[in-house]
Protein backbone atom coordinates (compact mmCIF):
# COMPACT_ATOMS: atom_id res chain seq x y z
CA UNK A 1 0.00 0.00 0.00
CA UNK A 2 1.53 3.32 -0.66
CA UNK A 3 0.45 6.53 0.91
CA UNK A 4 0.41 10.26 -0.23
CA UNK A 5 3.65 11.77 -0.13
CA UNK A 6 4.97 14.78 2.32
CA UNK A 7 7.28 16.46 4.01
CA UNK A 8 7.15 17.02 7.29
CA UNK A 9 7.63 19.96 9.69
CA UNK A 10 11.30 18.74 11.05
CA UNK A 11 12.60 18.59 7.92
CA UNK A 12 10.78 21.76 6.34
CA UNK A 13 14.11 24.42 5.61
CA UNK A 14 14.30 28.01 4.48
CA UNK A 15 11.02 29.56 2.73
CA UNK A 16 8.67 26.59 3.15
CA UNK A 17 9.59 26.62 7.02
CA UNK A 18 8.61 30.24 7.53
CA UNK A 19 5.20 29.13 5.52
CA UNK A 20 5.29 26.30 7.90
CA UNK A 21 5.66 28.52 10.88
CA UNK A 22 2.98 31.09 9.62
CA UNK A 23 0.05 28.47 9.05
CA UNK A 24 0.59 27.28 12.77
CA UNK A 25 0.70 30.85 14.24
CA UNK A 26 -2.19 32.01 12.23
CA UNK A 27 -4.50 28.94 11.93
CA UNK A 28 -3.76 28.81 15.94
CA UNK A 29 -3.01 25.65 15.95
CA UNK A 30 0.65 23.67 17.10
CA UNK A 31 0.82 21.33 13.40
CA UNK A 32 0.81 21.50 9.72
CA UNK A 33 -2.00 19.78 7.63
CA UNK A 34 -1.16 16.97 5.33
CA UNK A 35 -2.66 19.42 2.33
CA UNK A 36 0.32 21.83 3.00
CA UNK A 37 2.78 19.00 3.70
CA UNK A 38 1.63 17.23 0.51
CA UNK A 39 2.18 20.11 -1.39
CA UNK A 40 5.10 20.97 -0.29
CA UNK A 41 6.99 18.34 -2.21
CA UNK A 42 6.18 19.85 -5.53
CA UNK A 43 8.42 22.76 -6.46
CA UNK A 44 6.99 26.59 -5.76
CA UNK A 45 3.83 25.29 -5.13
CA UNK A 46 3.14 25.70 -1.11
CA UNK A 47 5.19 29.09 -1.82
CA UNK A 48 2.86 30.32 -4.70
CA UNK A 49 -0.52 29.40 -2.90
CA UNK A 50 0.97 31.04 0.37
CA UNK A 51 1.94 34.15 -1.42
CA UNK A 52 -1.75 34.36 -3.13
CA UNK A 53 -4.02 33.12 0.17
CA UNK A 54 -1.61 34.18 2.78
CA UNK A 55 -3.46 38.10 2.65
CA UNK A 56 -6.49 36.24 3.79
CA UNK A 57 -5.23 34.64 6.46
CA UNK A 58 -3.53 37.59 7.98
CA UNK A 59 -6.49 39.49 7.79
CA UNK A 60 -8.55 36.47 9.83
CA UNK A 61 -10.81 36.86 6.98
CA UNK A 62 -10.80 33.21 6.19
CA UNK A 63 -10.42 31.30 9.45
CA UNK A 64 -13.54 32.99 11.06
CA UNK A 65 -15.31 32.35 8.11
CA UNK A 66 -14.17 28.62 7.75
CA UNK A 67 -14.68 28.41 11.57
CA UNK A 68 -18.68 29.60 11.57
CA UNK A 69 -19.20 27.06 8.72
CA UNK A 70 -17.95 24.33 10.40
CA UNK A 71 -19.60 25.11 13.79
CA UNK A 72 -23.08 25.80 12.47
CA UNK A 73 -23.14 22.87 10.09
CA UNK A 74 -26.11 20.52 10.38
CA UNK A 75 -25.07 17.52 12.44
CA UNK A 76 -26.54 13.79 13.08
CA UNK A 77 -24.52 12.94 16.29
CA UNK A 78 -23.43 9.36 17.48
CA UNK A 79 -24.23 8.04 20.35
CA UNK A 80 -22.20 9.64 23.68
CA UNK A 81 -19.53 7.35 24.71
CA UNK A 82 -19.52 7.01 28.88
CA UNK A 83 -16.32 7.77 30.25
CA UNK A 84 -16.45 4.07 31.86
CA UNK A 85 -15.67 3.03 28.20
CA UNK A 86 -12.91 5.38 28.16
CA UNK A 87 -11.06 3.92 30.88
CA UNK A 88 -11.80 0.40 29.76
CA UNK A 89 -9.56 1.69 26.53
CA UNK A 90 -6.84 3.23 28.74
CA UNK A 91 -7.89 6.79 28.43
CA UNK A 92 -7.96 8.28 31.79
CA UNK A 93 -7.99 11.72 33.04
CA UNK A 94 -4.39 12.70 30.81
CA UNK A 95 -5.69 11.30 27.62
CA UNK A 96 -8.96 13.15 27.97
CA UNK A 97 -7.45 15.70 28.18
CA UNK A 98 -4.49 14.77 25.22
CA UNK A 99 -7.31 13.70 23.05
CA UNK A 100 -9.23 17.22 23.53
CA UNK A 101 -6.27 18.67 22.55
CA UNK A 102 -5.76 17.09 19.69
CA UNK A 103 -9.88 17.70 18.22
CA UNK A 104 -9.22 21.18 18.81
CA UNK A 105 -6.36 21.66 16.97
CA UNK A 106 -7.99 19.37 14.06
CA UNK A 107 -11.19 21.28 14.68
CA UNK A 108 -9.68 24.67 14.46
CA UNK A 109 -7.41 23.45 11.05
CA UNK A 110 -9.50 21.26 8.61
CA UNK A 111 -12.36 24.41 8.06
CA UNK A 112 -9.59 26.68 7.53
CA UNK A 113 -7.56 24.27 5.09
CA UNK A 114 -11.03 23.54 3.04
CA UNK A 115 -11.87 26.85 2.71
CA UNK A 116 -8.33 27.77 1.66
CA UNK A 117 -7.74 24.66 -0.87
CA UNK A 118 -11.44 26.26 -2.77
CA UNK A 119 -9.81 29.33 -2.91
CA UNK A 120 -6.87 28.16 -4.68
CA UNK A 121 -9.20 26.32 -7.31
CA UNK A 122 -10.63 29.16 -8.07
CA UNK A 123 -7.64 31.03 -8.35
CA UNK A 124 -6.33 27.90 -10.86
CA UNK A 125 -9.42 28.33 -12.91
CA UNK A 126 -8.15 31.91 -14.46
CA UNK A 127 -4.37 30.60 -15.50
CA UNK A 128 -3.56 34.39 -16.69
CA UNK A 129 -3.86 35.15 -13.29
CA UNK A 130 -6.56 36.69 -10.98
CA UNK A 131 -6.77 40.63 -10.57
CA UNK A 132 -8.07 41.45 -7.20
CA UNK A 133 -11.89 42.96 -6.90
CA UNK A 134 -11.98 44.67 -3.88
CA UNK A 135 -8.37 43.51 -1.51
CA UNK A 136 -8.68 42.37 2.11
CA UNK A 137 -8.25 45.61 4.50
CA UNK A 138 -5.51 44.45 7.08
CA UNK A 139 -6.40 44.42 10.47
CA UNK A 140 -5.06 44.04 14.09
CA UNK A 141 -6.27 40.08 13.92
CA UNK A 142 -4.89 37.54 16.11
CA UNK A 143 -5.23 33.61 15.83
CA UNK A 144 -6.51 32.28 19.58
CA UNK A 145 -3.72 30.35 21.23
CA UNK A 146 -2.54 27.00 20.19
CA UNK A 147 -3.61 23.68 22.28
CA UNK A 148 -1.19 21.21 22.87
CA UNK A 149 2.07 20.20 22.41
CA UNK A 150 -0.35 17.15 20.60
CA UNK A 151 0.11 13.49 21.29
CA UNK A 152 2.83 12.53 18.64
CA UNK A 153 1.72 11.96 14.89
CA UNK A 154 2.16 8.04 13.96
CA UNK A 155 4.64 6.98 11.54
CA UNK A 156 2.42 5.20 8.92
CA UNK A 157 4.73 3.24 7.47
CA UNK A 158 5.81 1.68 10.87
CA UNK A 159 2.48 1.09 12.25
CA UNK A 160 1.66 -2.73 13.12
CA UNK A 161 -0.80 -4.48 10.99
CA UNK A 162 -3.55 -4.32 13.13
CA UNK A 163 -3.57 -0.41 13.24
CA UNK A 164 -3.67 0.02 9.06
CA UNK A 165 -6.56 -2.43 8.85
CA UNK A 166 -8.36 0.03 11.36
CA UNK A 167 -7.29 2.95 9.70
CA UNK A 168 -8.30 1.42 6.41
CA UNK A 169 -12.01 1.70 7.60
CA UNK A 170 -11.75 5.44 7.07
CA UNK A 171 -9.14 6.32 5.21
CA UNK A 172 -9.55 8.55 1.89
CA UNK A 173 -9.18 5.57 -1.07
CA UNK A 174 -7.61 7.63 -3.84
CA UNK A 175 -7.85 6.99 -7.97
CA UNK A 176 -6.98 3.43 -8.95
CA UNK A 177 -3.52 2.85 -8.11
CA UNK A 178 -3.36 6.24 -6.56
CA UNK A 179 -1.67 6.49 -3.13
CA UNK A 180 -4.09 6.30 -0.14
CA UNK A 181 -4.71 9.40 1.99
CA UNK A 182 -4.75 8.69 6.19
CA UNK A 183 -5.78 11.55 7.64
CA UNK A 184 -3.69 13.28 9.89
CA UNK A 185 -6.01 13.13 13.21
CA UNK A 186 -6.38 9.50 13.45
CA UNK A 187 -2.55 9.41 13.03
CA UNK A 188 -2.70 11.35 16.74
CA UNK A 189 -4.48 8.37 18.21
CA UNK A 190 -2.75 5.33 17.05
CA UNK A 191 -0.91 4.98 20.10
CA UNK A 192 -4.70 4.11 21.97
CA UNK A 193 -5.50 1.54 19.36
CA UNK A 194 -8.62 0.57 21.97
CA UNK A 195 -9.84 4.08 21.99
CA UNK A 196 -8.90 4.52 17.92
CA UNK A 197 -11.38 1.19 17.37
CA UNK A 198 -14.16 2.73 19.24
CA UNK A 199 -14.68 5.50 17.84
CA UNK A 200 -13.82 4.28 14.24
CA UNK A 201 -17.10 1.42 14.90
CA UNK A 202 -18.97 4.62 16.00
CA UNK A 203 -17.74 6.75 12.79
CA UNK A 204 -18.16 3.51 10.35
CA UNK A 205 -22.13 3.56 11.64
CA UNK A 206 -22.58 7.39 10.18
CA UNK A 207 -20.39 6.80 7.15
CA UNK A 208 -22.98 3.48 6.29
CA UNK A 209 -26.28 5.47 6.95
CA UNK A 210 -24.90 8.03 4.90
CA UNK A 211 -25.38 11.16 7.50
CA UNK A 212 -21.18 12.07 7.08
CA UNK A 213 -22.02 12.61 3.44
CA UNK A 214 -25.22 14.63 4.07
CA UNK A 215 -22.85 17.03 6.33
CA UNK A 216 -20.50 17.35 4.05
CA UNK A 217 -22.69 18.49 0.90
CA UNK A 218 -23.95 21.19 3.79
CA UNK A 219 -20.68 22.29 4.26
CA UNK A 220 -19.24 22.34 1.15
CA UNK A 221 -22.37 24.72 0.12
CA UNK A 222 -21.70 26.94 2.46
CA UNK A 223 -17.81 27.11 2.42
CA UNK A 224 -18.39 27.27 -1.52
CA UNK A 225 -20.29 30.59 -0.91
CA UNK A 226 -17.50 31.69 1.48
CA UNK A 227 -14.59 30.82 -0.83
CA UNK A 228 -16.23 33.07 -3.74
CA UNK A 229 -16.01 36.26 -1.76
CA UNK A 230 -12.76 35.33 -0.48
CA UNK A 231 -11.36 34.48 -3.61
CA UNK A 232 -12.53 37.80 -5.52
CA UNK A 233 -10.21 39.76 -3.43
CA UNK A 234 -6.98 37.26 -3.94
CA UNK A 235 -4.28 37.68 -6.74
CA UNK A 236 -1.97 35.28 -8.33
CA UNK A 237 0.12 34.50 -11.16
CA UNK A 238 -0.22 31.31 -12.94
CA UNK A 239 0.31 28.35 -10.79
CA UNK A 240 3.57 26.74 -11.37
CA UNK A 241 2.25 23.11 -11.47
CA UNK A 242 -1.19 22.97 -12.88
CA UNK A 243 -1.59 19.67 -12.09
CA UNK A 244 -2.34 20.67 -8.37
CA UNK A 245 -6.08 21.38 -9.24
CA UNK A 246 -6.69 17.68 -8.79
CA UNK A 247 -4.96 17.22 -5.61
CA UNK A 248 -6.74 20.45 -4.42
CA UNK A 249 -10.76 19.43 -5.25
CA UNK A 250 -9.86 16.06 -3.95
CA UNK A 251 -9.15 17.91 -0.52
CA UNK A 252 -11.44 20.34 -0.88
CA UNK A 253 -14.43 18.61 -1.95
CA UNK A 254 -14.07 15.11 -0.36
CA UNK A 255 -11.12 14.93 2.01
CA UNK A 256 -11.29 17.97 4.59
CA UNK A 257 -15.31 18.16 4.96
CA UNK A 258 -15.08 14.62 5.83
CA UNK A 259 -12.83 14.99 8.33
CA UNK A 260 -14.57 18.54 9.66
CA UNK A 261 -17.55 16.22 10.69
CA UNK A 262 -15.54 13.05 12.25
CA UNK A 263 -13.78 16.10 13.89
CA UNK A 264 -17.11 17.33 15.52
CA UNK A 265 -18.66 13.74 15.45
CA UNK A 266 -15.97 12.58 18.02
CA UNK A 267 -15.90 15.68 20.43
CA UNK A 268 -19.08 15.83 20.98
CA UNK A 269 -19.59 12.20 22.05
CA UNK A 270 -16.54 12.46 24.26
CA UNK A 271 -18.12 13.15 28.18
CA UNK A 272 -18.06 17.01 28.88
Amino acid sequence: MSFLPELAERDARDELASIYAEIRRLGGVPMVALIFRHLATRPGVLDWIWNAVGPAWRSGRLQEAAWRVARTAPLEPTVKIPRAALRAWGVDDAGEREIHDVLVAYNRANPENMLTMLCVLRLLKDDRGRVPIDSIQHSAWSAPRAPGPLAPMADITKLPREVLDLLDLVSAPGEPGAPRVVQSLYRHFCHRPAFLAGIVTLLRARFDDGAIDRAVAAIHVAMSHEADAIASTLSAPPAPDASIEATCARFANAVIPQMIVVGRLVEEALPA
